[in-house]
């Protein structure tokens, strides 16, 4: 019997979305047969087998319109006097036209990611997040297929896409969820919170389920000194380590005053991710001299992060109360420290302290202070036994109840009941 065809399809580079490839991994190895449908990124295939998992990266722009973007834009910002830059910086911030200028740049390509979804023949489509739900939808209706709405994120209530999208596209979005929500199979969501908070927006989400990001079991902890060994960190100096995307409202402008703060302390913060703030941590590294203590990475393939957060010896999550979606996160990182053994210090939110208050496996601040930040940095390292025993403690509840097999199981009922 031919297997059942999965494809799914997410708007970002594979590389690095632990979750997806976590996905599409426990599907294959459960006997469907996955296609993941992704962003190009430069040095990998436009086609590849992975892990016995087809990938498909269609061309997101052409080299003309992007040297032609970056013409435009490096105008805008080095021209700061003169008349051309200020029409340029006019014209880029009118909504009309920006919402017309993302619209021209996301329809040919949402095209070509409609395009080479439908070709996959695919049984079931799986949206990852909002921005796939349409061309998912469109290709599930016109083959027959089913339909599910993986919601990584809260993403109408989350002010991180308030910033990045305009107000008419982001109307777009809004139609988009609460027209095809109640055509889906399946909808996903990460968290219970989050789960509850879509049931009110939806009541007509008929199958709801809840799979969290929790991470790959680690039997027995590899001994590591990656980080003190790249960074020249002297022993006895606890090394904090941060590790995801590096852009506005994860704390880290406030992390960086609380170290002001601890100057005379011995302590170590180490940042590692994707800098999307463009430069702006790395200025605020300078301008407050903290280049001794405050130590930028650049990010690492999520297969390979696991030797970098064992060999620190706390993790710091410092989502800002911005929005429901951070609110109410339970983030990836949470459940890799505490399987790396790692004390936690994060954000005072409902999800992350319920089970940080479960297991007493951290310290939870007013992530809007950088005092309640600098006070909880010098509560857990003044104490090194018991940072030792949070991490224990925290790495004994992630084994048991916290590790990716338990949601893939999850998972994999639901595409076999999807498939019958």
């Amino acid at each position: 019997m031919e297997s059942t065809k999965v494809c799914m399809v997410v708007k970002n580079q594979l590389w690095n979305d632990a979750r997806v490839k976590k996905e599409a991994i426990s599907l294959t190895e459960a006997g469907f047969n996955v296609t993941i449908i992704a962003q190009s990124e430069e040095g990998c295939p436009s086609e590849e087998t992975w892990k016995n998992i087809s990938v498909l990266r269609p061309p997101k722009d052409s080299t003309r319109r992007n040297a032609l973007r970056e013409k435009v834009i490096g105008a805008s910002v080095l021209e700061n006097n003169s008349l051309r830059s200020r029409i340029i910086r006019l014209l880029r911030r009118n909504r009309f036209r920006r919402f017309l200028t993302d619209l021209k740049r996301a329809v040919p390509w949402e095209y070509k990611l409609y395009r080479a979804a439908l070709s996959t023949g695919a049984d079931i489509f799986h949206a990852n997040d909002l921005d796939t739900l349409f061309i998912c939808e469109r290709a599930a209706r016109n083959l027959g297929a089913k339909l599910v709405y993986d919601s990584h994120e809260l993403w109408l209530e989350s002010s991180r896409y308030f910033i990045a999208t305009s107000a008419l596209d982001r109307f777009r979005y809004r139609i988009t969820e609460r027209k095809l929500i109640p055509k889906t199979d399946a909808v996903i969501a990460v968290t219970p919170s989050r789960g509850e908070v879509m049931k009110k927006m939806y009541p007509s989400i008929s199958n709801l389920v809840i799979i969290e990001n929790s991470t790959d079991p680690i039997k027995i902890l590899p001994g590591s000194s990656y980080l003190r060994n790249r960074l020249a960190i002297p022993a006895g100096v606890p090394i904090i380590l941060y590790q995801g995307v590096i852009c506005p409202e994860r704390g880290l402008d406030k992390l960086l005053e609380a170290v002001s703060i601890l100057r005379n302390e011995n302590i170590a913060i180490v940042i590692i991710g994707h800098d999307a703030w463009q430069g702006t941590l790395h200025r605020m590294q300078s301008e407050m001299n903290l280049k001794e203590t405050i130590f930028l990475l650049p990010p690492v393939p999520s297969e390979a992060l696991p030797e970098v957060t064992v060999s620190a010896d706390a993790g710091l999550i410092l989502f800002e109360n911005t929005c429901l979606n951070h609110y109410y996160s339970l983030p990836n990182k949470l459940y890799e420290y505490m399987m790396a053994g790692l004390p936690v210090i994060a954000s005072d939110f409902p999800e992350m302290a319920r089970i940080i208050n479960k297991h007493d496996c951290g310290i939870l601040v007013d992530s809007s202070s950088p005092q309640a930040i600098a006070k909880g940095l010098r509560k857990l390292i003044s104490s090194p036994e018991e940072m030792r025993q949070m991490g224990t403690r925290g790495r004994k509840a992630s084994l048991k109840q916290y590790t990716s097999p338990l949601e893939e199981k999850q998972l994999v009922d639901l595409y076999k009941e999807l498939s019958v």
